[in-house]
């Protein structure tokens, strides 16, 4: 196994990365701040990102900071379907048997919120995961169960996390409702080249090995590749990793790394 081949204690470069050692990069701490404002203040918040620059990640990592006992996760990761079935998924996370009419899930949904927030002093959190894939009757939908007629407290707080495609879907008119509750958002980047020697570090050294294992060129070349994505990163560098204990190296160098971005297919 390449890992004894180097003597880590575990496989670095994990795509489920422990809370504890996350990266405090730039980008992330930006977010972070921008969460815990949504957190305090509630509203509306909008996190987006390419693929694989840890948006998921950052939303799983904030709320799992928060006290349970005062705020409740309604967590929606949405592929396809419609916005009844988004509602749907919404009772769901709420413990509720869906209604099977829309307009009676919206009572529903919007009935529960404020129990939880006036009766258990609860305050949910909807998350919609991978947003960019809602059609434009579930995003339409989504302003009405922030909306309790002429009531000014905010029982919910939606965050809505996705691809760049999502900006371009909210500046349309028809989204202009949705568009107006935003209060905090951020594009969320990869991480500079400056702090990509730093996130190695960190990796190698929570896996249990503190020489480093990428030299210079194979560290450039790694950005250039990834442009500072996470994903990116942590699977180049595996496979480079694995690549060099092949071939009995005990360090990665350039003709590794690009070996290694050909089979990583970046």
């Amino acid at each position: 196994m390449w890992e004894s081949f180097f003597g880590f204690k575990k496989t670095p470069f994990s795509d489920s990365p422990d809370a504890k050692q996350l990266f405090a990069s730039q980008a992330w701490n930006q977010v972070k701040t921008r969460l815990e404002f949504l957190a305090q203040h509630r509203g509306t918040g909008l996190i987006t990102g390419e693929v694989g620059a840890g948006k998921s990640t950052a939303a799983r990592v904030f709320t799992a900071t928060l006290n349970a006992s005062l705020y409740k996760i309604l967590y929606v990761h949405f592929s396809s379907g419609s916005a009844l079935d988004l509602l749907r998924q919404i009772a769901s996370e709420l413990d509720l048997e869906p209604a099977r009419f829309r307009g009676d899930l919206v009572r529903q949904i919007a009935d529960a919120v404020v129990r939880l927030n006036q009766a258990k002093k609860q305050h949910p959190i909807l998350i919609c995961d991978e947003a960019h894939l809602l059609p434009h009757p579930a995003l339409e939908q989504l302003p009405l169960l922030l909306n309790f007629d002429m009531d000014s407290s905010r029982y919910l707080t939606l965050l809505l996390v996705g691809r760049p495609l999502l900006r371009r879907t909210l500046s349309l008119q028809m989204h202009e409702a949705l568009r107006q509750r935003i209060g905090v958002q951020y594009h969320l980047e990869g991480i500079t080249r400056d702090e990509l020697d730093a996130y190695l570090a960190q990796q190698l050294k929570a896996a249990g090995v503190s020489q480093p294992l990428f030299d210079e060129t194979a560290r450039q070349g790694m950005y250039q590749a990834t442009k500072g994505i996470p994903r990116k990163v942590n699977k180049l560098a595996m496979t480079a990793l694995r690549l060099a204990a092949a071939s009995k190296s005990q360090t990665v160098n350039e003709a590794i790394l690009l070996d290694a971005a050909a089979e990583a297919m970046l």
